[in-house]
């Protein structure tokens, strides 16, 4: 393996600085903590990025000392613009002493994939929920409409009324079947290239004119993130119901949804029988409400799991499981204020390489 796809593919940030704390080479993961291009990075000071007083500095003076290398657990790092996480921290002098590698091992990486793989595993059981649900509703809803076509025909009182009553719960049973269906089994034969700005940018213009219009939109693309393989309407949909929540969870004034893409290297999700795929699109929806309620955060895409009234708690698990149908995942990510949604996605036949050349 080449050292620079080994680097690259590091699933955390990591450093080689010189005696100075100078940064000389950053790998992907370290420059989107740092919100900088390699080539912005070296020359610049560690400091400049994680504070003056960080903890981390401690080490690296242990080591100017110690050839050997020293593991430091539970060490915070206050990154500029991302605040205090906490990491274990690798680090170790190399080239005879010149340089210091550091590595910064994310706390609760370890948790996310797990959880990654803990909805995968539960997908099958969501398919088999909804393929009951669909043929337990559907039959009664047909007689229903029908019922309901031979009462507008006859002489009862208030008919109209009764009606229209029948018809709105039969559309409400047959919206929640349409969405329970998709949680079947879907069908990656169809699956064309598509841009994913063009994704959101359909489901941002369809708020704009509904349940988004009291809502200030804010977007940070990166035009050069690569295709991805799908459904648009898929994606349409599972985009529209995140950022849905969104709007409806922040302020009728000063209410904000942000939206952010970016390439992302260095992670990859793989299950049992099939290739791991390198999730190299993260796309980042966040708002000002809020947030997520705590009494459902550990169960937040398990189906009818919401807090929402009148809410069929369908919204985040039909998220997951187009997601995870698409080779990528969905996470609830952990900040102080609103929520913060994050999808990560495989590109469509791309490697870093030809990203890079």
């Amino acid at each position: 393996m080449d050292f620079k796809d080994l680097w690259e593919s590091v699933p955390y940030p990591a450093f080689v600085l010189n005696v100075k704390n100078e940064i000389k080479l950053a790998n992907p993961l370290s420059q989107q903590y740092c919100e900088n291009s390699l080539s912005r990075l070296v020359g610049q000071n560690l400091s400049n990025y994680i504070g003056l007083n960080s903890s981390v500095f401690e080490v690296l003076e242990k080591i100017s000392s110690n050839s050997s290398a020293i593991v430091k657990f539970d060490v915070p790092v206050n990154w500029k613009n991302k605040g205090n996480q906490v990491f274990d921290m690798y680090a170790v002098s190399v080239e005879t002493g010149c340089s210091n590698l550091i590595l910064f091992h994310p706390k609760r990486l370890k948790g996310k994939m797990e959880q990654a793989l803990l909805n995968q595993s539960s997908i099958k059981s969501v398919s088999a929920m909804g393929s009951v649900l669909s043929h337990e509703i559907k039959n009664p809803l047909a007689s229903i409409i029908g019922a309901t076509q031979l009462l507008e025909n006859s002489n009862v009182k208030n008919k109209k009324t009764l009606t229209q009553i029948i018809l709105e719960e039969a559309k409400r049973i047959e919206n929640i079947v349409d969405r329970v269906q998709l949680l079947g089994e879907i069908n990656t034969v169809d699956f064309n290239i598509l841009n994913i700005h063009d994704v959101i940018d359909k489901v941002k213009r369809s708020a704009l004119q509904g349940y988004g219009s009291h809502v200030s939109f804010e977007e940070s693309y990166d035009p050069s993130i690569p295709n991805v393989k799908g459904d648009f309407d898929l994606l349409t949909q599972a985009f529209h119901n995140i950022i849905k929540n969104s709007c409806e969870a922040v302020g009728k004034k000063g209410g904000r949804v942000i939206i952010k893409t970016s390439f992302y290297s260095g992670l990859a999700l793989g299950s049992f029988g099939k290739k791991n795929k390198k999730l190299q699109l993260m796309i980042t929806i966040s708002d000002n409400g809020p947030g997520v309620s705590k009494n459902i955060l550990a169960d937040i895409f398990d189906p009818f799991s919401t807090t929402k009234i009148g809410g069929s708690g369908l919204g985040l698990p039909l998220v997951a499981k187009i997601i995870s149908e698409h080779g990528g995942f969905v996470e609830l990510d952990e900040i102080s204020e609103g929520a913060c949604f994050k999808i990560y996605l495989p590109a469509h036949d791309i490697s870093l390489s030809e990203r890079f050349h």
